[in-house]
């Protein structure tokens, strides 16, 4: 009887694995939602060593900010998967709809925040470049996003600036960063590396590199 099992069990073994069915971008379990409102939902998405995500649904366009250097396989459903190397604060946008998934062939882990694009609250009009505010620079530009670049030096600030769009803020590198907002007190604020926050159309700021070391953001911006 154990040699029938065994050869039963053999038999099977040798079969060809069922094709994982795509599933729906949250309910992949490596994208940890961690904010959505009516324009974005943000994911956090972490991929230990030698691991994979499941093949999953992009319905939104997307894009996504690598925290951190990246060596994948990257395969869309239908398709020879191929090699994906990024950088440290690399973005990357893409156009739904997409099915794929990655497999991390790093050492480290690999990490991104994944930004779903839901809505645009029809300010196309008010996109203004912040080339001119210290640290800026444009990094892409789409009908729906306009993604630009912040670095700063320790001790270097911007000027005094507004952002005419509603948006979000990723960082790419920790540090300690003060907020100075006319009318409010200036505020320290400790970040780590993949922290985000949402910003309404309109505010002023002024911010400075309060730390030891450079800080690196990305500022997505919503048409």
């Amino acid at each position: 009887m154990k040699i029938v099992v065994a050869l039963i069990l053999s038999f099977f073994g040798a079969l060809p694995s069922v094709a994982q069915s795509p599933v729906p971008v949250a309910q992949e379990p490596r994208h940890h939602l961690k904010f959505e409102n009516e324009y974005v939902r943000v994911f956090d998405v972490i991929v230990p060593p030698a691991d994979a995500t499941l093949f999953h649904i992009h319905s939104n366009d997307y894009l996504f900010v690598s925290i951190g250097d990246a060596n994948l396989k990257a395969e869309v459903l239908g398709s020879q998967p191929g090699d994906l190397i990024l950088k440290d604060g690399e973005v990357r946008y893409s156009k739904a709809t997409i099915t794929h998934r990655v497999t991390n062939q790093s050492k480290d882990q690999f990490r991104n925040i994944t930004i779903e694009v839901l809505k645009s609250p029809g300010l196309a009009g008010k996109a203004a470049s912040q080339a001119m505010i210290a640290g800026h620079s444009l990094v892409l530009e789409n009908d729906r996003v306009r993604v630009e670049r912040l670095i700063l030096e320790p001790g270097q600030a911007t000027n005094l600036h507004e952002h005419p769009l509603p948006g979000l803020g990723v960082f790419v590198t920790g540090g300690k960063v003060m907020v100075d907002a006319p009318g409010q007190k200036p505020q320290a604020v400790d970040l780590k590396a993949g922290d985000f926050n949402w910003h309404e159309a309109g505010i002023k700021h002024r911010l400075k590199n309060a730390g030891k070391t450079r800080i690196e953001a990305v500022d997505i911006e919503w048409k």
